[in-house]
């Protein structure tokens, strides 16, 4: 996929990196299912590993569950109506393209609140990249953080 600025979200996720926009999760668990049904692996389930696999049917539940993991579109797509988003509405209030134009954003409370557990290490990276070196570069040749390869320090 060909890197591109729309795809930064205003609070220094970049979307095109996503699980959720790129799909890979529930493309997999839609696969894996299509695996499962095809080899009618309930029936395994059950008759050959039934104390280990007792709660299957919950496990398939989650994996249906988990093919809808997919953003159909990034957030600067998005209409304002349905999103709860306090750092895009910040942004989009004040005029800036994300929070990298701010000063406060290593302080900023509805940032930190907004993605504390998750993205927020990474997005703090993120957007001081971009303060230092310009969107486009970033774009084109910065380093982008994701809260997957940061370490074991979610939650």
């Amino acid at each position: 996929m060909k890197e591109r600025k729309e795809l930064l979200a205003y609070c220094g996720v970049y979307c095109g990196d996503c699980l959720g926009y790129t799909g890979v999760i529930a493309d997999a668990a839609k696969n894996f299912m299509v695996v499962l049904e095809e080899y009618k692996f309930d029936r395994s389930a059950k008759c050959i590993f039934p104390e280990q696999l007792k709660d299957y049917d919950k496990f398939y539940e989650m994996l249906g569950f988990m093919t809808g993991l997919k953003c159909p579109m990034v957030c600067r797509e998005r209409e304002d109506s349905g999103i709860d988003c306090k750092v895009r509405k910040c942004c989009i209030d004040r005029g800036f393209y994300a929070c990298y134009e701010c000063d406060d954003l290593e302080i900023c409370d509805k940032l930190k609140s907004q993605l504390d557990g998750l993205h927020y290490d990474a997005s703090v990276k993120n957007l001081k990249a971009i303060k230092e070196m310009g969107l486009e570069a970033w774009i084109t040749k910065g380093k982008r953080h994701c809260y997957w390869s940061e370490g074991d320090d979610c939650l």
